[in-house]
């Protein structure tokens, strides 16, 4: 069975969608509170995770250490969730992560301005003003977010196989047509897909945890049936042992594989 992500825009009906999908097809519906579940686990702080999950960061958290964990974290979890069986992955950049990726299918899920504000003042009992500015909000975060930790547009249709505008459609309908594209022979999923999957998320694992060594330069990391293989240079034997034992670390790493050379500092900095 494939592997589902679901962009939406608030007011949309996409999260209605995505919960009535994962119900009629017994599908796992990855929704915040679970995606921040794996985050925590991942050593990610609650109070940060809020921070960081589908916001727009400021200039300077861009800069941040923090930030860049975050980027790998919720890689390390997407592609940590997508490797169980039949799952949807709402938001979180889950098209950006997997893109490309075979047996997955991205759906975007929008409507029209006037709609979406109509849908929030009935939803949240509040005025038109107020529900402009939850729209605003929500879309410049979804928009930074995309931008800042994928380099990419949250509104390019290339990241889609399936846009759904729901200003005149029912969510039933809308579930049906998904479904109908999953019975696609182009969205089978591999029997190896699960396995590179979680060698995906052991990587971006590895590399979150190697932000916090000092004197690393030029790291190339990737992890392959459990096995690290990583190289680079580092500016003191010290700094190649911590790498090497920071890896080791890692839960699902089975081997490490170090070819980082030991060069003179000020090629490291």
């Amino acid at each position: 069975m494939a592997i589902v992500t679901i962009s939406r825009q608030i007011g949309s009906l996409g999260d209605e969608i995505a919960k009535a999908l994962a119900d009629k097809l017994g599908y796992e519906y990855m929704e915040k509170s679970k995606i921040s579940e794996v985050l925590t686990k991942l050593g990610f702080s609650v109070s940060d995770v809020e921070i960081y999950d589908e916001k727009k960061p400021s200039i300077w958290r861009t800069l941040s250490i923090q930030n860049k964990r975050f980027s790998h974290l919720i890689r390390a979890a997407v592609y940590e969730l997508a490797s169980n069986e039949n799952v949807i992955i709402g938001g979180r950049g889950g098209q950006a992560i997997l893109k490309n990726f075979p047996g997955t299918l991205h759906v975007r899920v929008v409507a029209p301005h006037t709609t979406r504000l109509s849908r929030l003042v009935d939803q949240m009992g509040c005025d038109e003003n107020k529900a402009e500015q939850i729209i605003r909000r929500n879309d410049r975060d979804s928009s930074g977010y995309i931008s800042t930790h994928f380099a990419a547009n949250w509104d390019d249709q290339d990241l889609y196989d399936l846009v759904i505008n729901t200003r005149s459609m029912s969510l039933d309908t809308a579930v049906a047509m998904i479904t109908c594209a999953l019975g696609a022979s182009e969205f089978e999923r591999s029997s190896q897909a699960a396995e590179k999957l979680r060698d995906l998320a052991l990587t971006q694992k590895a590399k979150a945890d190697l932000l916090g060594i000092s004197g690393l330069k030029g790291v190339n990391l990737g992890v392959e049936k459990g096995v690290a293989n990583f190289s680079g240079f580092a500016s003191s034997p010290t700094a190649i042992m911590e790498c090497e034992s920071t890896v080791s670390k890692i839960k699902g790493i089975t081997n490490v594989n170090n070819q980082i050379k030991l060069v003179k500092e000020e090629h490291v900095l």
